[in-house]
């Protein structure tokens, strides 16, 4: 007899069994939250997960499977935005797994920028926009250059059923390791936004950003953003919450961190409100065995009738914060001028620091629409 071959044998079979009760487990967790819903709102729910599909991941076509197979289990979300699913066949592998029950938009397909989304609805429109400044010209840089690899964000517009309104849908992966870079690719989001504000937008992806950086509070101050799964646990990330934590082995970084987030923005559409009402971050996979080196987000939300407004008080407070973090984020911007052209992007941050300051202009014009 072969042992070892009957030993991996019985080992795959166990890991089987493990992944059946986390479906079973997750379903029930899910199906606990959905029930508490109200019953009289239109709600949906949206699943982010950074599936870690390069070529020097392990097990990848193995993953894309039991990713798969959770994505489709009940309940399932009616959105689903993926990052970092770079080769065709892995592509083939998610859709094959969802395409009955999601209309797919896969631009990694077609671009080496590794984000997908699903949608439990109708698509209106897509749209890919690769970031201006992709790369900080170290090591594992070059390798992405090598392959073609970008960084970008991809807009969906679609109808989700119940809804009665459209969203935008935007799905993003930014820089690794440069904070100026995102600031940077904070700005092209931001830029595509002001041209498009007439629509509420849900923005998910993994920003390489933890929940106290600088580049987060930046993004959430210049786009109007809430923080929906924070929301959910009352405002704040209690200690030892993490989307890419230390005990998973795939884990490149010392520390517990937030990197993964689902993002709201009630500007624009009817005089509604995106409401995130329970959350959960989950597709973990087996500790030994992970499914990724992210750990996903899950978010129900809940779309209400009316949307609140600040206070004159909040509102003047509110756009000193925002003053101070473009001053902020000119200053990084030109600490880095030396070693790169960021000359446009410093003007821009100064040209969003002026409409604020004289409250007038396209930026604080979205701005006051803050819901």
């Amino acid at each position: 007899m072969d042992f070892k071959l009957e030993y991996q044998k019985a080992e795959g079979a166990f890991m089987r069994t493990v992944l059946g009760l986390i479906l079973v487990l997750a379903g029930l967790s899910v199906a606990r939250a959905e029930m508490a819903m109200s019953a009289t709102a239109p709600h949906f729910c949206m699943q982010n997960f950074n599936a870690y599909g390069p070529l020097y991941a392990p097990n990848t076509t193995e993953r894309m499977d039991w990713i798969g197979s959770l994505l489709q289990a009940a309940p399932r979300c009616g959105v689903i935005q993926l990052q970092e699913v770079w080769n065709d066949s892995n592509i083939d592998q998610i859709e094959n797994a969802l395409k009955y029950n999601y209309a797919i938009s896969s631009p990694n397909r077609d671009n080496k920028i590794g984000v997908m989304s699903m949608f439990d609805g109708e698509i209106k429109g897509t749209w890919t926009y690769q970031f201006n400044i992709n790369n900080l010209g170290g090591l594992l840089d070059e390798v992405r250059e090598t392959f073609g690899v970008k960084k970008a964000f991809h807009v969906v517009q679609a109808r989700l059923p119940e809804m009665g309104e459209d969203f935008y849908f935007v799905n993003a992966h930014l820089h690794p390791t440069s904070s100026a870079i995102r600031i940077t690719q904070i700005l092209d989001i931001l830029n595509w936004r002001l041209q498009n504000p007439n629509l509420k937008m849900l923005m998910s992806g993994d920003f390489n950003a933890d929940e106290n950086s600088f580049e987060r509070q930046l993004m959430m101050a210049v786009m109007g953003l809430h923080d929906s799964y924070q929301e959910t646990l009352g405002g704040a990330y209690p200690k030892g919450y993490c989307t890419y934590c230390a005990n998973n082995p795939y884990s490149w970084l010392p520390g517990d961190h937030i990197l993964d987030y689902i993002f709201v923005s009630n500007t624009g559409g009817a005089d509604t409100r995106i409401k995130a009402t329970a959350g959960e971050i989950n597709m973990r996979g087996p500790l030994r065995d992970p499914l990724s080196d992210h750990y996903g987000l899950r978010v129900q939300f809940n779309l209400e009738q009316g949307g609140s407004t600040l206070t004159a008080e909040q509102m003047y407070q509110r756009r000193e914060s925002v003053m101070m973090l473009l001053t902020q984020a000119t200053q990084i911007l030109v600490d880095e001028n030396d070693e790169r052209d960021l000359k446009d992007y410093i003007a821009a941050l100064k040209t969003l620091k002026n409409q604020m300051a004289t409250q007038q202009g396209v930026f604080f014009k979205y701005f006051s629409l803050y819901r």
